[in-house]
């Protein structure tokens, strides 16, 4: 990796096109909602971001597999970018196994829904800093600018399709 590669892995400095910067941009809106739901705010207020969340997390996370995991995984020549992707994988899998448990628990103002948001709201921040240090580092070393920005392309494509079929899922079940 060029040192000015590194040096933007390490300051954060993409173009907006790079899935880098998309995937931060969803980083900052997932950390504040999972802020609220763990928070001592209202059982309304905790609610209503848990209903905001699990739409942008699971288009977030399908679409991040399919656009940057893979192509991780798929990197014969480095087996620490292989195993990035593999563990971007089970950790995903871990935040959809907690927010299936806190859609199904229908009382926001229980200890154990509480317990569960906390432990989402820590998964996740550990998640994403981690993303943002080894995965991000990975792109830029194994992949040009204009790879990632396709793969930036891939990744808002398929987030926008799945929260479109989120939200005709919603129309029809009204």
């Amino acid at each position: 990796m060029s040192v000015v590669e590194k040096m933007k892995s390490y300051i954060g400095v993409y173009s907006s096109t790079d899935v880098r910067s998309l995937l931060h941009e969803d980083h900052k809106q997932i950390s504040a909602l999972t802020e609220e739901i763990s928070s001592d705010e209202s059982r309304q207020k905790r609610v209503l971001a848990f209903n905001q969340l699990k739409p942008l997390l699971t288009a977030h996370a399908r679409a991040e597999e399919q656009a940057v995991y893979m192509p991780l995984i798929n990197l014969r020549r480095s087996a620490p970018a292989r195993v990035d992707g593999n563990e971007g994988f089970v950790e995903h899998s871990l935040v959809d196994v907690l927010m299936e448990r806190l859609g199904k628990t229908n009382l926001a103002a229980t200890d154990a829904w509480k317990a569960h948001a906390k432990v989402l709201h820590e998964l996740l921040d550990h998640h994403i800093k981690e993303e943002e240090r080894e995965i991000f580092e990975e792109l830029g070393e194994h992949f040009s600018d204009e790879q990632r920005d396709v793969m930036g392309s891939d990744f808002s494509a398929r987030k926008v399709k799945l929260l479109s079929a989120h939200r005709s899922q919603i129309r029809r079940a009204a």
